[in-house]
């Protein structure tokens, strides 16, 4: 008899158990994450094959502010009025290429600047040739935009004394460049100046 009754007491209980079960909001939650059907994803592709609907364009590269430092004024870089070395630094693009993006730089000549057979060359992605110019005044230069749509920090403005500073470039996938142009010191030009700079001691008064 005591068997019976117990027997009984569980059975309501898995019955309870089982009601609260079917009444909780993880019961939802599981079929949400159930796998989706097959025919019902296949379908809905067909659709989209069907109407020929393009994929979706690429946002464009947002416009950020451009700090005064590169705003087109006066006199910001005087390099003594000789002749110089320029080089173009690329920011990730391998620098393994010899003196490909080094030239020397007088005064009048100008410089473009790109892909392609540009004077400095933007190789780590594809740009278009001579998408801008560098300038040499003999003693400022100046970097000057010719396809604006491809600064769209600066667009077709000049930035005038732009040795060391950093311009950003994005490709027409909107892929984002740095690139800043520098003075190119030869390393054996470097090496001499410091050993001829080192005085031994004794030599003093020499001569």
């Amino acid at each position: 008899m005591l068997a019976i009754l117990a027997l009984g007491i569980l059975g309501l209980v898995i019955f309870l158990a089982a009601k609260r079960l079917q009444s909780s909001p993880n019961r939802a939650m599981a079929k949400a994450a159930a796998p989706v059907d097959k025919n019902l994803m296949g379908d809905y592709a067909e659709t989209q094959r069907s109407q020929q609907r393009p994929p979706l364009e690429a946002p464009p590269p947002q416009r950020r502010p451009l700090p005064r430092e590169h705003v087109d004024t006066p006199y910001t870089e005087d390099t003594g009025g000789g002749p110089l070395m320029l080089n173009l630094f690329v920011a990730d693009q391998n620098t393994a290429i010899g003196r490909r993006n080094i030239h020397v730089a007088k005064s009048g000549v100008t410089f473009s600047v790109g892909g392609g057979s540009s004077d400095f060359l933007i190789f780590l992605v594809p740009i278009p040739p001579h998408i801008a110019d560098v300038y040499y005044d003999g003693r400022n230069c100046t970097f000057i935009p010719l396809k604006p749509q491809y600064f769209p920090d600066i667009g077709s403005q000049r930035v005038t004394g732009c040795i060391g500073k950093t311009i950003r470039v994005v490709s027409d996938k909107n892929y984002e460049l740095h690139i800043k142009f520098e003075r190119y010191e030869d390393p054996l030009m470097a090496l001499n100046t410091l050993l001829n700079s080192i005085s031994v001691p004794g030599e003093v008064g020499k001569g």
